[in-house]
């Protein structure tokens, strides 16, 4: 079974919308990056529940260094968690 990554690029601009990509394929724009986020969640958890796909969420930060989503944890809002090379 194929593993669903989902990806939230960072975005610099202050007034620019967060996206939310599935690969190349844009999955939706939200106004803040927890938004993304969120939806991100809700979007695994129904894959993994429904289908009993693996997924994963990576946000990139500032820096342009992409990290694993605890997506089982308290901190997945903050997009924290392993670093991903």
């Amino acid at each position: 079974m194929q593993r669903m990554i989902l990806y939230v690029p960072f975005n610099a601009s202050s007034r620019g919308q967060w996206t939310l990509r599935r690969n190349a394929e844009l999955v939706g724009q939200f106004p803040t990056r927890d938004e993304a986020i969120r939806h991100a969640l809700a979007l695994t958890a129904a894959m993994r529940n429904q289908q009993g796909q693996p997924a994963e969420i990576k946000v990139e930060d500032e820096s342009g260094v992409w990290r694993l989503a605890d997506i089982d944890g308290a901190d997945a809002d903050e997009g924290t968690g392993s670093e991903v090379n």
